[in-house]
């Protein structure tokens, strides 16, 4: 049990797995706004900013970089290769990413809405009645995976890597993991993948973003290898990471609060719009983010040191009762603050609007449908300081 914020240790991925982040961020929030971790790897230790106002500061600041990492270890997903935009300054960050933003724009996205609605349908129809089973597995988990595959124009059959992938790169959880060697193997073999589906697009465009960034150039050049696989790297993790724990958290939370679901399909079309974005509040799919300082940074009459590492938690501003009025309650119809959901800033989440029409047609499907999800067992977290992951939540479908 937590005593004190000072003997908080936030690489304890055991504190997220038990569900216990939201009273030690709480305590971090009102004794040690800016706290000082160490790492007990024998890495520099880490700052962290746990109230919201903080956070923002951080993620809009021009005294901070990217470049180091964004992860609390000191380490990049795409390796010691190319930079992808997660770990890119401006102006490189922009230009990169502005070579996808088109087909992630809100008018872009809604496109892909008939195909979402019949991915969602497609999944719902066997557990209809069908008794209990784990929605992170059998429906969670595959709907953004089957919609990025179709927006990367990857084929079905090979989704299933993709989440093998996703699961071996995003997680040191012993379930998905051995260690960084899986991670480093994984992502071995993601290149290799998009390289060969490269080469596939290039001789047969297609309308994915494979395709895109096949042909896509910054500054008069076409992308490097490097670049291209990092970007493969980010979109593919990224893009299944955000929804899969949003809807299966978002169930979960549905279930914690009863009488949160009836007031959303008492008008659907109104209600569910700020349920998911309470949904996105109350989850923080990304728990955290981090970035390094090339400044002194002064908060709370402590300095953070040009070189020191300083970790942003979205899920904590989020929870931040200077913003938020009885904020660990999940209120649906909550109207007040901008949540954190998906980051801020520049390096905000690039697919926002793909995993909020994702997610929200799921729910809109099964209000539409008059079903009703009911947990039937405990929530199985997962072991990670970085993304708030569900492994399993035991549910049953039901005509309401």
């Amino acid at each position: 049990m937590v005593t004190t914020a000072a003997s908080i240790d936030l690489t304890d991925v055991s504190v997220f797995a038990q569900g216990r982040d939201a009273e030690v961020l709480r305590l971090l929030r009102d004794d040690h706004p800016l706290h000082w971790n160490p790492e007990p790897d024998g890495g520099p230790g880490f700052w962290s900013v746990t109230r919201y106002a903080d956070v923002r500061r951080v993620a809009s600041g021009t005294d901070v970089t990217v470049r180091e990492g964004t992860q609390i270890p000191s380490r990049r997903a795409e390796g010691e290769g190319a930079r992808s935009i997660h770990h890119l300054d401006a102006p490189e960050h922009m230009k990169l990413r502005r070579l996808v933003v088109p087909a992630l724009r809100p008018a872009a996205v809604k496109h892909w809405e008939a195909e979402i609605v019949a991915v969602v349908d497609e999944l719902l129809d066997p557990w209809i009645g069908a008794g209990e089973f784990d929605l992170v597995a059998e429906i969670a988990a595959q709907l953004p995976l089957l919609v990025l595959g179709r927006l990367l124009g990857v084929p079905a059959a090979d989704c299933p890597d993709i989440l093998r992938w996703t699961n071996q790169m995003a997680s040191a959880d012993p379930e998905y993991s051995a260690g960084p060697e899986t991670a480093a193997r994984a992502r071995d073999e993601v290149f290799a993948y998009f390289r060969e589906l490269e080469s596939a697009r290039r001789e047969a465009p297609d309308d994915g973003l494979v395709s895109v960034l096949a042909r896509a150039e910054v500054d008069g050049c076409p992308l490097t290898r490097g670049q291209l696989d990092a970007y493969y790297l980010v979109l593919m993790v990224a893009g299944n990471e955000t929804t899969r724990n949003l809807v299966s958290g978002g169930v979960h939370a549905l279930n914690q609060f009863p009488g949160s679901w009836g007031w959303v399909t008492a008008d659907p079309a109104t209600r569910l719009c700020p349920a998911v974005e309470e949904m996105l509040r109350w989850v923080s799919p990304v728990l955290c983010m981090r970035r390094t300082a090339t400044q002194p940074l002064e908060l709370h009459g402590r300095t953070v040191s040009p070189g020191e590492k300083i970790v942003m938690w979205f899920a904590s501003g989020n929870r931040d009762e200077r913003v938020f009025s009885d904020p660990d309650r999940f209120r649906p119809d909550r109207d007040e603050g901008d949540h954190l959901g998906f980051g801020w800033g520049a390096h905000a989440c690039l697919g926002a609007h793909l995993a909020r029409l994702e997610t929200t047609v799921f729910f809109r499907r099964l209000a539409e449908r008059g079903l009703v999800v009911e947990q039937t067992g405990e929530i199985d977290r997962l072991a990670s300081n970085f993304f708030r992951g569900t492994k399993h939540l035991p549910v049953r479908i039901t005509r309401g």
